[in-house]
């Protein structure tokens, strides 16, 4: 895919990986829309992405991933500005052990999958559509047991599904879709600001961290540009790495077009 002058949108991206996103594909020329809850820091960030990348290129939406109606919104809203969207970057996620479980699952997985079909349904050739790329973004804990965040690795284990199912349905090539997931490890994020209170045996989490390091997002944010450029490829499953340079794997599912 040729980045320039294509309409992306990032859900989380006030966050720190989905800005990274966010910036990766504004240096790319794309039109890109910031999606998230967070209104204050929203605004401050269209101001600033605006100020340096011009009015036309970025803005910002309010959105509740776990509001089909207002993530419905939210995003004809984007094609109502541009007459279309190519790139749906479903980036929302949030980590707390102790919360509701009904607020991870509606974030994580659900808003995944309310972003992939709302993409779906306005790319695909068959209904009118131009084509496009979903990019889902998951997690090491989405492909390996991990005993600290159990409950955010079942979302994150079926964003793998969800985006996989996709991905190998023989149909795809015709209705011009591409599907891939982004797994990072670890990275500096807002999403966890106090582990000891969010995650189960949080010390544990600490020290496995400390011996690996953290990711830089923007190098995570380059991973997923490259997969929107590979014309190609479809069902990646990418797994990015804060040690070894940043050594990512590919680890491609059955082919989807056969």
């Amino acid at each position: 895919m040729q980045i320039k002058g294509k309409v992306a949108i990032v859900t989380g991206g006030a966050g720190v990986l989905g800005q990274a996103m966010v910036r990766a594909l504004l240096e790319k020329e794309a039109k890109v829309c910031v999606f998230d809850i967070n209104a204050a820091r929203g605004a401050e960030i269209e101001a600033s992405l605006q100020s340096q990348f011009g009015g036309g290129q970025a803005s910002f939406s309010l959105c509740d991933v776990t509001d089909e109606k207002g993530f419905k919104e939210a995003f004809d809203g984007v094609v109502a500005r541009h007459g279309r969207v190519d790139i749906m970057v479903n980036n929302a996620g949030i980590v707390n052990e102790r919360m509701d479980i009904d607020k991870g699952l509606m974030v994580n997985l659900g808003g995944t999958i309310r972003g992939s079909n709302l993409a779906i349904k306005h790319m695909r050739k068959d209904q009118g559509g131009q084509g496009g790329v979903v990019i889902n973004v998951s997690s090491i804990a989405g492909l390996e047991p991990f005993y600290r965040v159990p409950s955010y690795a079942a979302t994150k284990h079926g964003v793998i599904g969800f985006t996989r199912s996709w991905a190998t349905n023989p149909h795809v090539k015709e209705l011009g879709l591409r599907f891939h997931v982004v797994c990072p490890t670890a990275f500096t994020s807002y999403i966890i600001p106090e582990p000891e209170s969010q995650l189960l045996f949080a010390e544990d989490f600490m020290k496995v961290y400390e011996q690996f390091g953290f990711e830089d997002p923007k190098n995570i944010a380059v991973a997923v540009i490259g997969l929107l450029e590979e014309d190609d490829s479809n069902g990646t499953i990418l797994l990015t790495h804060a040690t070894e340079l940043n050594r990512r794997v590919k680890i491609e599912v059955t082919d989807a077009t056969t």
